[in-house]
């Protein structure tokens, strides 16, 4: 059994997470194992919804007798416990190994924080001495290259993808603190090179500067929605997000929102409502420039301060 840290609670698990940081073998939050023969078939099972991932492939949510099923196409299915602390896991026979953790860490995960009654956003999010900074954005917006910029600037990291969210306390806790950049992100912010590299090829960067990561529930200090500019644009500039649409804005970038469905999407305006009513949600309008990024970065902690 291996034990890992995962959205600052421990994990045990037999499959080897790699991307994770190890700690010493304890009671676990979460225990995962992988079935030998499948998963039983679900009894009374109610799908909630579904989010396409690429061409035909799919992840679904179902809710059964026995606990919640996350079904993806190309890798395989997860059962959730009633309880969420037991994830089983039945790999589809060929299922690429990355896409497996990557699943497991992100989506299943997201999903049991979900239903413990957290609001798990699809956000990089770093600590200054204002409290975090969320970065939502859909994939490819550069909110991983903006918070490693900002590690290397000297602001902590908080969470790489997945961010979740006490929407009644405003207070954001650790998540995944590996962050998965391109190799010119990389160069532009003169980081280290990670160990792993991602199907995609990213790389995984888990051996950041020296106090640059953080654990334990920080206060919210904004929510930032990412808005891509020409590189050419003079600065990088922020705008109030309308008050009517910061509760919208924010359940469009809830990491399991489409799998969710019509099922959870009046309690996601819910915790949504309760967040943006406590924590400023702004546009942040980023130039397209990675030689750039270190200049954001540096305004950035310019607007909310270093961490002390």
């Amino acid at each position: 059994m291996h034990h890992y840290t995962a959205y600052g609670a421990p994990l045990a698990s037999t499959i080897a997470l790699p991307e994770l940081d190890e700690r010493p073998a304890g009671p676990a939050r979460w225990t995962v194992t992988e079935a030998d023969a499948g998963l039983p078939p679900m009894s009374g099972a109610r799908a909630l919804g579904h989010d396409t991932l690429y061409g035909t492939v799919e992840a679904r949510l179902c809710a059964h007798d026995g606990g919640h099923r996350i079904e993806v196409d190309d890798t395989g299915a997860f059962d959730l416990s009633p309880d969420r602390t037991r994830v089983t896991v039945a790999r589809r026979p060929g299922a690429w190994e990355d896409f497996v953790r990557q699943h497991l860490a992100g989506r299943v995960l997201a999903t049991a924080l979900y239903l413990d009654g957290l609001l798990p956003l699809h956000a990089s999010a770093v600590a200054t001495a204002d409290g975090v900074l969320a970065f939502l954005a859909p994939k490819g917006y550069g909110k991983s290259s903006l918070a490693l910029a900002l590690a290397q600037a000297g602001a902590w990291l908080v969470s790489d993808d997945t961010l979740p969210v006490d929407p009644q306390a405003a207070t954001a806790l650790p998540g995944l603190q590996g962050l998965r950049v391109h190799d010119d992100s990389v160069a532009a912010v003169g980081a280290g090179a990670g160990m792993l590299r991602s199907r995609e090829g990213k790389q995984v960067l888990t051996a950041l500067p020296d106090g640059a990561l953080t654990g334990g529930a920080r206060p919210l200090a904004a929510l930032y929605v990412l808005v891509p500019m020409a590189p050419e644009t003079p600065a990088l500039t922020r705008t109030p997000f309308p008050p009517a649409l910061a509760a919208i804005g924010v359940v469009a970038h809830v990491k399991i929102g489409r799998m969710l469905g019509s099922w959870g999407a009046a309690t996601m305006m819910a915790r949504a409502a309760a967040l943006v009513h406590r924590v400023p949600v702004q546009q942040l309008h980023v130039p397209r420039d990675l030689a750039r990024l270190p200049a954001a970065a540096a305004t950035l902690l310019a607007w909310h301060g270093r961490p002390a």
